[in-house]
């Protein structure tokens, strides 16, 4: 099947329609997140990101609806009352950032969602509450580090997994000072571009250097990646399997892999890495999947030898983070 904008626009506008036919409590329903872009797929493969807003209780925070093997639906639920508070949702990274940056209403009525967002985007570019969102980061980022130095935890893929999501946070915390939050398959892609929109590309390239080895290796993707699906098929047999690595959701990451592996090898490698530890935080400590990840976070140099150089070399790059920001703030007349 052939993949165009339009057909996913009409797919979600179809959808939408659907869940609102004969009557329901949905108040609205609008679209965020790739496709409001002009070029949503990466391998060929993309999602639909949908927020619906209900009048009272929500049936799920969270739900993945597969369509294709290359489109599936990802839908999330808030109540009416969540966005009482327009004050609030300026200072919110996450909500409040995507309903202020070109969201596409699907469906309204009495026009909440013009009411809405015009609350929310009155205020929300002000340096004090773009400095909120980013301080939202950037804070969580340095506690989660001197938590990781403190507690000193055995080496495993839950440490990995922390190491992974304080460099999550720092990257964030760039992007948010000029967009929204990173998304996990253009993660790197658009971090390059969010740092050189701060005139400061060497953030991206610092990300880069605390998940790459600093001796270049040579890549066996054709062994990490029968590795990786190994542990995606073991993963999605587990109760407690995160909602964004559903089975329906394997194509949608191992695509994007394959795509960016010879182009752009550091992009494909977070994502693999990415995925591949929060994969192996959930699977039997001493199963084979596990035992083959931290062999790829060895080759990485992510091992338990490397890992307090890692971490020392984190914490210049958060200062660097914390630097900019606090520039960013007195430019800014805060």
């Amino acid at each position: 099947m052939r993949i165009t904008r339009d057909l996913l626009l009409n797919t979600a506008k179809e959808t939408v329609k659907r869940h609102t036919f004969g009557g329901h409590d949905l108040v609205c329903a609008y679209l965020t997140g790739s496709l409001i872009y002009d070029q949503p797929l990466l391998g060929g493969i993309t999602d639909i990101d949908l927020a619906y807003i209900h009048t009272a209780d929500i049936p799920c925070s969270r739900e993945i609806v597969p369509i294709t093997d290359e489109i599936h639906l990802d839908i999330a639920h808030y109540p009416q009352s969540f966005f009482s508070q327009p004050r609030q949702l300026r200072t919110d990274a996450w909500v409040g950032s995507f309903l202020c940056h070109d969201p596409i209403m699907l469906f309204d009525t009495t026009h909440w969602f013009e009411y809405t967002q015009a609350g929310v985007f009155a205020q929300f570019f002000l340096p004090g509450n773009t400095i909120q969102r980013v301080r939202y980061f950037s804070e969580r980022a340095r506690a989660s580090w001197l938590k990781m130095q403190m507690e000193q935890e055995e080496y495993s893929p839950g440490v990995i997994l922390n190491y992974l999501r304080i460099l999550k946070d720092a990257a964030n915390a760039i992007s948010c000072l000029t967009s929204v939050p990173l998304t996990d398959r253009r993660f790197v892609l658009d971090l390059a571009e969010r740092a050189v929109n701060l005139q400061m590309p060497g953030l991206a390239g610092g990300f880069i250097d605390l998940i790459l080895p600093e001796e270049p290796v040579d890549p066996d993707w054709d062994v990490w990646m029968s590795n990786w699906k190994t542990a995606y098929s073991q993963l999605i047999r587990q109760p407690d399997a995160p909602l964004s690595l559903v089975s329906g959701r394997q194509p949608y990451y191992e695509k994007a892999i394959l795509e960016l592996q010879s182009s752009r090898q550091e992009a494909a490698v977070w994502i693999l890495l990415w995925t591949w530890a929060l994969m192996s935080e959930k699977l039997p400590p001493r199963s084979t999947e596990v035992s083959n990840f931290l062999d790829f976070c060895c080759t990485l140099s992510l091992d338990g030898a490397h890992l307090p150089g890692r971490l020392s070399s984190l914490d210049v790059y958060l200062d660097t983070i914390e630097e900019t920001i606090d520039k960013w703030a007195r430019d800014n007349g805060l």
